[in-house]
């Protein structure tokens, strides 16, 4: 299974997180940067001096068969040592209502950051995972992309009241022919 979030076409990191809904999950923070990257917004605020851009009010960014939809994201910038230029992204975060789909599969949450420098996804507040059927919720998701590893926590603040939940149904085989 692939999840796959497609922000800004900027972003050259790319993540998978196995096992997050069981031995055959894997999902993606992919920028592919051969692919156009359209956005809406009601409003986008570049500040240069910053090296920010912020996107606010109904944010919705497609990207061939991807699409992010939150109340805003925030992209920031940090200088190419080869360039010197400003245009590497260092963080992206995405706030209120963070909903990805493609195709069957849906990831939705409050708030989801990838930080390039740890090479990070962290999707919190109400987490949801879905494919078809397959449904994955807990608190807060984190994904180490270069460790390869991703952990869910129900209650990551320390609580007793959140947990981990999820409901897996078995791939069908195809019926063997009787000889």
């Amino acid at each position: 299974m692939t999840f796959k979030i497609r922000m800004i076409a900027a972003i050259t990191a790319s993540l998978g997180l196995t096992a997050v809904l069981g031995g055959a999950a894997h999902a993606q923070f992919v920028a592919t940067a051969d692919k156009p990257i359209s956005y809406v917004a009601d409003t986008m605020d570049a500040d240069n001096s910053r090296h920010v851009v912020t996107f606010s009010g109904r944010v919705q960014f497609l990207q061939d068969d991807s699409r992010l939809n939150a109340d805003g994201v925030r992209v920031n910038y940090a200088q190419n040592p080869a360039t010197g230029k400003w245009d590497e992204v260092s963080t992206v975060e995405a706030t209120g209502n963070v909903y990805y789909v493609v195709g069957d599969q849906v990831m939705t949450g409050g708030k989801a950051v990838y930080t390039k420098s740890t090479d990070t996804l962290v999707l919190s507040g109400d987490v949801v995972l879905k494919q078809g059927q397959n449904v994955m919720q807990g608190n807060r998701l984190v994904y180490n992309v270069g460790a390869g590893k991703s952990s869910m926590d129900g209650a990551p603040t320390g609580g007793s009241k959140g947990r981990v939940r999820g409901v897996f149904y078995p791939e069908s085989q195809p019926a063997k022919k009787k000889p």
